[in-house]
């Protein structure tokens, strides 16, 4: 992993921390995270998606990067995640904008080991 993209994963395997307002702030200020069931659109609501993302779960660890791509612009990973819940097995691509923000998020989870 090299560059921004290591960085991203770090950051966002820090969820647990509960920096969620450094975490949005990598985010520009017209991004989207884009899932199935809901489009975050902006800072703010991005913001609390993220809150309730780690609400849900109770903590947020990464335990190992399972597969991990820097293209530049895009940045994809695996990640196997601790959560209160159980383990998650996740997902994410990310799409930078030229300022290296975050523009688009598709974050999912592909697998869940609940108690």
């Amino acid at each position: 992993m090299a560059g921004l993209g290591r960085d991203l994963v770090n950051r966002f395997g820090k969820l647990s921390d509960g920096d969620i307002d450094g975490l949005a702030d990598l985010y520009a200020a017209d991004a989207k995270v884009v899932l199935f069931w809901r489009v975050a659109s902006g800072r703010e609501e991005i913001r609390q998606f993220l809150a309730s993302r780690l609400a849900a779960h109770g903590r947020y660890d990464v335990i190992s990067v399972d597969q991990f791509q820097d293209a530049g612009d895009v940045v994809m990973w695996d990640a196997t995640v601790e959560t209160e819940v159980g383990p998650l097995q996740t997902t994410h691509v990310i799409v930078l904008n030229a300022a290296g923000l975050i523009q688009r998020h598709v974050p999912g989870i592909r697998s869940y080991w609940g108690m």
